[in-house]
């Protein structure tokens, strides 16, 4: 429709082709309909997951396995704007990219908002870029994941605790509002009883979703000794409608499992680092929980710490936790479950269920019943798992899991807890698969997870609590972890990545592919039979869906976070994906260069 508009229009003021955009931008609104229906329109790509349960499946099939071999570079266009002013090696660009009728948005940690019209195909041109100017200097978080479409606004959440609205046909800034707090005020840390200190905490790294003139969003602090939570704002104007807790206050229901005399729930975290996703006939939406903090010290908060490490469902007009249920209570390696929670039915034994799917950073694959959280399947899905012997069939809990012990001792030799030295343990402490988004085909009843493989020798470093009052013993915008060393070097310790596919009707592993680096990525799937995903050595894949043999590649020269995308213009089909994941070192080719770009490929 752009492109119709540009050419009747040469020659004429800006002003009026601005005017006419605007008019096609209407015509083309985010709505209710459009989202909860966004598997009927392949050629847009306009939530986060591709569809509200986070499926991320293209449903264009001209590119496919016998012709992805011709997949060649369509344009690319760089985004060195968006790592201006930050660190060597820091920034690292992670958003999902979202395409609305011929025309591209996505955004960057710092607070710049692109739209790219990509209507012509074979180029690109920046419509608008708008700057809400996060400052560099005291923001150190250098990532987010992408934005949220309703009406003609584009919506993100920044780190720096904002949330805004910014018009699409214009990228005239609707509104911004202040969300999360940055500075969390403790009266009783080191200093004197009379002094203010501020610890710098809450803050956002998940794409917001839009749900029926609600943006929710998530809280990513909780390393920085937060509690999560989930807020809905009103889209048209930013006032908080909601805000639920992670981390259950005195009188709410799951603050009686955290067990300790130091008010660690008050730093609980239980961050909602990755976005969730929504199921529309049940009105809720599904997100994962972080990791409690102090993270590597478990005596410090004795008890289960409800709701980390867990999946929560929450009323979409409330707020109100509708079920929940907790993969590993009273964790201790940083396993936390903050990833993609897949949506889909299945035939699981002979039964249709409405279905939750989970990569967990565990190292298992769960699939629940995603009406009320019940535990159905879990089975192991990366190479090396040693911190439990298995997960009890009956009720989804580690083997080894007593609920009358405050503190768990799993496997005693691969516990990590205060006074056990150094601990290797499996997975690694970054994965299975961490925020990297997940997908699912309706074609091959297939899930897909692309991470991090390995294991991890660490030691802790006990935490004392500072009070009665609670707080972040290590001050201003420090990591509240207690780890002591990690040891990457130790026996047996090692890191590499993995892609895996899991059939859903039995839960268990139909293929794996082994990478020499963690995937930081994620994947997509398409109805081509293909998996595309964006590698830490800076090359693109094609995959097939199937056995997921490696049918095409490109060397991009600079290293992939973000997921790659499909959309369709004028009838044909384009692969896009952000590189600008930060500086990474390659065995072959040195260290790569550090660079934003955004890459789209077609036959």
């Amino acid at each position: 429709m752009h492109r119709d508009i540009a050419r009747l229009v040469q020659g004429v003021s800006v002003f009026a082709i601005t005017a006419l955009l605007s008019s096609a931008a209407i015509a083309a609104d985010v709505t209710k309909q459009r989202l909860e229906n966004a598997d009927g329109d392949p050629d847009n790509w306009i939530t986060w997951g591709q569809n509200y349960s986070s499926h991320r499946f293209s449903r264009l099939a001209q590119i496919n396995r016998n012709n992805v071999g011709n997949l060649k570079v369509a344009f690319s266009m760089p985004l060195t704007n968006s790592l201006d002013g930050i660190p060597t090696n820091t920034g690292n660009l992670e958003m999902t990219p979202l395409v609305d009728d011929g025309a591209l948005y996505l955004n960057s940690a710092f607070g710049l908002h692109y739209k790219i019209d990509v209507s012509r195909g074979n180029s690109a041109k920046v419509v608008w870029r708008t700057d809400l100017q996060v400052n560099k200097e005291t923001e150190k978080r250098h990532y987010v994941r992408g934005m949220a479409m309703w009406g003609d606004n584009v919506y993100s959440n920044m780190v720096d605790g904002r949330v805004a609205s910014v018009l699409r046909s214009t990228g005239e800034v609707a509104w911004e509002k202040q969300i999360a707090r940055t500075k969390l005020g403790y009266t009783n840390l080191p200093g004197g009883p009379n002094e203010q200190h501020f610890i710098i905490g809450e803050f956002f790294s998940a794409a917001p979703i839009a749900v029926e003139g609600k943006i929710l969003v998530g809280q990513s602090g909780g390393d920085w000794g937060t509690r999560g939570w989930l807020a809905a704002v009103d889209a048209t104007n930013g006032n908080e409608l909601w805000r639920s807790y992670t981390i259950p206050a005195p009188g709410e229901p799951g603050h009686e499992t955290w067990k300790d005399t130091n008010n660690a729930w008050r730093t609980g975290g239980g961050s909602l680092w990755t976005t969730g996703s929504y199921d529309a006939q049940q009105r809720v939406t599904i997100w994962g929980t972080a990791n409690p903090v102090p993270m590597f010290d478990p005596s410090f908060r004795p008890g289960d710490n409800l709701y980390t490490n867990s999946v929560m469902a929450w009323d979409i007009d409330t707020g109100k936790v509708k079920w929940f249920f907790q993969y590993t209570p009273n964790e201790s390696w940083d396993f936390d479950e903050q990833g993609v929670h897949l949506l889909y039915d299945a035939e699981i034994g002979g039964k249709s269920q409405k279905v939750v799917g989970h990569f967990g950073r565990n190292g298992f694959f769960y699939q629940l019943d995603r009406t009320n959280g019940q535990f159905i399947n879990a089975n192991q899905y990366t190479y090396d798992l040693n911190w439990t012997a298995g997960i009890d069939p009956k009720t989804g809990k580690p083997l080894e899991y007593d609920p009358g012990k405050l503190v768990q001792t799993y496997l005693p030799t691969t516990r990590v807890d205060r006074g056990r030295g150094q601990v290797l343990f499996c997975p690694h402490f970054l994965g299975g698969v961490r925020w990297q988004p997940t997908a699912y085909s309706p074609s091959t009843k297939t899930v897909y997870g692309a991470g991090h493989e390995g294991c991890s020798s660490i030691s802790t470093a006990p935490e004392a609590p500072v009070g009665p009052a609670g707080g972040n013993p290590k001050g201003p915008g420090a990591v509240f972890q207690a780890q002591g060393t990690n040891s990457p070097t130790a026996p047996g310790a090692y890191t590499a990545g993995s892609i895996t596919a899991i059939d859903v009707t039995t839960g268990k592993q139909v293929a794996k592919v082994r990478l020499a680096y963690p995937n930081l990525s994620g994947v997509t799937v398409t109805a081509g039979g293909l998996v595309f995903t964006g590698n830490a050595d800076g090359w693109v894949v094609a995959y097939d869906d199937r056995t997921l043999a490696p049918l095409w590649s490109f060397f991009a020269g600079n290293a992939f976070k973000a997921p790659p995308i499909s959309y369709a213009v004028g009838g044909k089909q384009y692969i896009a994906i952000v590189a600008g994941g930060g500086a990474v070192s390659d065995k072959d080719r040195g260290t790569l260069e550090r660079d934003a770009q955004l890459w789209v490929f077609s036959l």
